[in-house]
């Protein structure tokens, strides 16, 4: 009798073991990447003084926005900055519903970091007004710096990347939406060959 009950436990537990994805609890991750627009840098990390373009002092600009994105503090201000950004989807709501429409699942983009951190140029046709005085001309025209496009600046952007995770109801097929808005549609097939995992933009 002990041998068959523990015969029948060790086929119990080796069936529990073997269930496959499709029995088990499905667990979706998402993940919603959105510009950075916390103004236009974050704190700490500011744009370049402009410079003329193809000139030496436009040069060692670039060479410093490649050396600025080495520092471990410039992740970090990202990191803060997609935190507080005026658009932020930190908290926002993750809703999935099923082929028929039925909610198959609800969560939460519970957490964000800063990726693709990167440096662009940007051009301008006047020299920076540095003096604390209100700028003295009604058109850039009339600035004796004035060069069309002639001045270029390096300034610093990154994508802020929400993360959160649904549990989900089987369904041969799911609509992802974030904060309310309608995003993919998704096969089970497709999900399974994802492994459970997406990355959507708001692009």
């Amino acid at each position: 009798m002990r041998t068959k009950i523990a015969t029948a436990l060790s086929f119990l537990l080796l069936q529990y073991f073997m269930i496959t994805p499709s029995e088990a609890a499905l667990k979706l991750t998402v993940q919603y990447v959105v510009e950075f627009t916390y103004g236009e840098y974050a704190d700490g990390v500011d744009a370049t003084s402009s410079c003329l373009v193809g000139s030496k002092c436009a040069s060692d600009n670039r060479k410093l926005a490649a050396a600025i994105l080495k520092k471990a503090s410039t992740k970090t201000a990202f990191n803060l900055g997609c935190k507080k950004q005026d658009e932020s989807y930190l908290g926002s709501r993750i809703k999935v519903t099923s082929a028929t429409g039925a909610t198959a699942g609800l969560g939460n983009l519970t957490s964000v970091v800063a990726t693709n951190i990167r440096w662009d140029v940007d051009t301008a046709n006047t020299e920076d007004w540095d003096s604390e005085e209100e700028y003295p001309y009604e058109y850039e025209e009339d600035d004796p710096t004035y060069i069309e496009e002639g001045y270029e600046y390096v300034y610093f952007t990154a994508d802020c990347t929400y993360s959160g995770t649904v549990t989900l109801t089987k369904s041969n097929a799911y609509t992802i939406y974030i904060d309310g808005g309608r995003g993919p549609e998704y096969s089970y097939a497709e999900l399974v060959k994802k492994k459970w995992k997406v990355v959507l933009s708001d692009n």
